[in-house]
C-alpha cells in the first residue's frame, strides 16, 4: 500500500461517519405508512357510516321543521278565519243583523258567509264577489257540508272547527266552519289569493333566522306559493300538512354543506398531518444537528489552529536557536526552559480543547495565583525574539504589581493574541500596559499603524470563513480574544488612537489575601 492509499485510508477514517439519512428516513416513512393505511381502511368506513346516519338524521330535522312550518301556517289561517266567524257571530246577535254581517265579511276580506241553524234557517250571503248565493252555494256546496260533518261528528270525532280547501277549474278557496253553544253552523269561504299574503308573512318571520335550506310551500293544485333560501339547492323532503292545511304540503332541502360529519374527517385529519409533521421535525433536526457539529468542529479547529501557530513557531524559533549555539551551555539553558514552558502551555491548550465547548474558553474558569505585571514580563521575554523577527518594538507600562487570583491562561492568551494580530497587521512600536481597578485587571495592546475605520470595527470581531477572500485567519484571534474576555466577566473594546488602534481586555481579579487587609 503506497503512501497516498495511506493518507486517503487515513482521511476516511477520521471524517465523522454519518448514517444514510435518506435511508433511515424510507424506513420511518414505511414503518409510519403501514399503520396509516390500516387506519385509513377503517376511516372509510366510518366515514361512510357517519354520512349515512348524517343524511337520516338531517333528513328527520328537515321533516321536522316543515311540519313545524306548516303548523305555522296551519294557525295563521285559522286565525283569520276565527275572527272573521267571532265578528259574524256578534253581528248576528245584533239590530240590522244582515248588514253588520256583510260589513264583517266585508273588513275580513270573506267571499261567501253560510249559516245554518238547527231549525232549518239558513244564510247565504255573497259579499265582494260577481257571483250570486247560488253560483257560491253550488262551487262551495260540497266543501260546506263536508266541514259541517266534521263539526257533527259523521266522519268520526266532533271537532269545534273544520277547514276544507275546494279546487275549482281556476279558482281555489278555502272553507272554514265552526258550531257555537245554540248549535249554530257559521261557514266562511276565501279566495286562496285573501290568504296568500297572510301566510307568506307568517312563514317569512318563522324562517327570517333559517338561511341554510330551501323550504317550499305548495297548494293541492301543485304549485308553488311560497319559497325561502338558496335556490341552488333541491328539495329532498315532503311534509303532508294537516289541519287546516289538508292537502298542502311542505318541501324542504337538508341544510347546506353539512353532508359529512366532522368527527371522521377529524380522527383521519388529524392523526396523518401529526404523524407527517413528526416525520418532518425529525428530518429537520437530524440535519440541523449535523450541520451545528460539522460548524462546531470547523469554528474549534479553526479556534485551536489559531492559537497553535504563534506557540509552534516559537519553539520553531528557539530550536534554531538551540542549533545554532549549542555550544553555549547558559543559552541552551534559557532556551530550554523557554521551550519547556511552550511545550506545558500547548499540553494545557490541548487538555481545555477536549472540554472547551463552543466558546474559546474552558468551563469552568481556572483562577491561579500569581502577579499580573510578572506573568506580562514573563510571556513578554519568551515570545520577544518571534516579536523582534517581525520587526516590532515592545513599550511596556507596569500598572498592576498586586497578586491575586484569574485566569492566567486566559491573561497568556489574550495578550499573545493581540500582540500577534498587532505585529501581523501594524508592525513596529507597539504599546503594552496592564491596570487593575474595582476586581477587573485589564491588559491593553496599542498599535502605530494606519488605524481603523469605523465600519472594520464588526468585521475584526467577526470570523472569517475559509476563501472568503481576506488573509486567512483574520479577526478570529480577537473573536477568541473577546470570548476569553466574557467567559472571565470582561470584554473587549476597539478604539481609535492617534496614530494606530488600542484593543484593551478585561478579566476578573481577585486580589490575594495579604493584599485585602487593612494596615494595623
Amino acid at each position: 500500500m503506497n503512501k497516498e492509499s495511506v493518507r486517503r485510508r487515513a482521511f476516511l477514517l477520521g471524517r465523522p461517519q454519518r448514517p444514510d439519512i435518506r435511508r433511515a428516513v424510507l424506513w420511518f416513512a414505511v414503518l409510519l405508512a403501514l399503520p396509516l393505511v390500516v387506519f385509513g381502511i377503517f376511516a372509510a368506513f366510518l366515514i361512510d357510516a357517519d354520512y349515512a346516519v348524517t343524511r337520516t338524521h338531517e333528513v328527520a330535522q328537515a321533516a321536522q321543521k316543515a311540519k313545524a312550518l306548516g303548523a305555522v301556517a296551519n294557525k295563521a289561517i285559522d286565525d283569520k278565519a276565527h275572527r272573521a266567524v267571532a265578528q259574524i257571530r256578534d253581528a248576528l246577535g245584533g239590530p240590522d243583523a244582515l248588514r253588520n254581517v256583510r260589513v264583517a265579511g266585508f273588513v275580513n276580506e270573506v267571499r261567501f258567509i253560510f249559516v245554518h241553524i238547527d231549525e232549518g234557517n239558513v244564510l247565504p250571503l255573497a259579499i265582494g264577489t260577481l257571483e250570486t248565493e247560488n253560483e257560491l252555494m253550488h262551487r262551495l256546496g260540497s266543501g260546506i257540508s263536508e266541514a259541517r260533518a266534521e263539526l257533527s261528528g259523521e266522519t268520526g270525532t266532533a271537532l269545534p272547527k273544520a277547514g276544507i280547501w275546494t279546487i275549482g277549474d281556476e279558482l281555489m278557496s278555502f272553507v272554514y266552519c265552526e258550531r257555537d253553544m245554540g248549535q249554530r253552523d257559521i261557514c266562511v269561504a276565501f279566495d286562496e289569493i285573501t290568504l296568500n299574503p297572510v301566510l307568506e308573512v307568517a312563514l317569512d318571520a318563522a324562517t327570517a333566522q333559517l338561511d341554510d335550506r330551501l323550504i317550499v310551500l305548495r297548494d293541492p293544485a301543485g304549485r308553488a306559493l311560497w319559497s325561502h333560501g338558496p335556490t341552488s339547492l333541491g328539495t329532498s323532503t315532503i311534509a303532508e300538512l294537516s289541519g287546516s292545511m289538508r292537502g298542502w304540503h311542505m318541501e324542504t332541502s337538508t341544510p347546506a354543506g353539512t353532508h359529512r360529519g366532522l368527527l371522521p374527517l377529524t380522527a383521519i385529519t388529524i392523526p396523518l398531518i401529526g404523524c407527517w409533521l413528526i416525520l418532518v421535525w425529525y428530518m429537520y433536526r437530524n440535519q440541523q444537528a449535523r450541520l451545528m457539529e460539522s460548524a462546531f468542529r470547523s469554528e474549534m479547529t479553526a479556534k485551536l489552529s489559531h492559537d497553535l501557530r504563534t506557540p509552534i513557531a516559537n519553539l520553531r524559533l528557539y530550536a534554531d536557536l538551540l542549533a545554532r549555539r549549542a555550544d553555549d551551555a547558559t543559552a541552551v539553558q534559557r532556551y530550554s526552559n523557554v521551550m519547556s514552558a511552550e511545550i506545558d502551555r500547548l499540553a494545557l491548550l490541548a487538555d481545555n480543547t477536549i472540554v472547551y465547548g463552543r466558546t474559546a474558553a474552558p468551563a469552568p474558569i481556572r483562577l491561579d495565583e500569581a502577579v499580573p505585571d510578572a506573568v506580562l514580563d514573563s510571556t513578554i521575554e519568551r515570545y520577544r525574539n518571534l516579536f523582534a523577527a517581525t520587526g516590532s518594538t515592545l513599550e511596556v507600562s507596569h500598572a498592576a504589581p498586586r497578586a491575586g487570583r484569574f485566569d492566567r491562561m486566559g491573561f497568556e492568551r489574550i495578550l499573545i493574541n493581540l500582540l500577534d494580530n498587532a505585529c501581523k497587521y501594524a508592525p513596529g512600536l507597539i504599546e503594552v500596559a496592564t491596570y487593575e481597578s474595582d476586581g477587573m485587571l485589564s491588559l491593553s495592546v496599542r498599535d502605530h499603524g494606519p488605524g481603523l475605520d469605523p465600519d472594520s470595527r464588526d468585521k475584526m470581531l467577526a470570523p472569517r470563513r475559509a476563501g472568503a477572500g481576506a488573509k486567512d485567519g483574520f479577526g478570529l484571534g480577537l473573536v477568541v480574544v473577546r470570548e476569553l474576555a466574557q467567559a472571565n466577566d470582561g470584554a473587549l473594546t476597539i478604539e481609535a488612537a492617534d496614530p494606530g488602534v488600542r484593543l484593551t481586555a478585561s478579566l476578573k481579579f481577585v486580589a490575594s489575601a495579604q493584599e485585602q487587609k487593612c494596615p494595623s
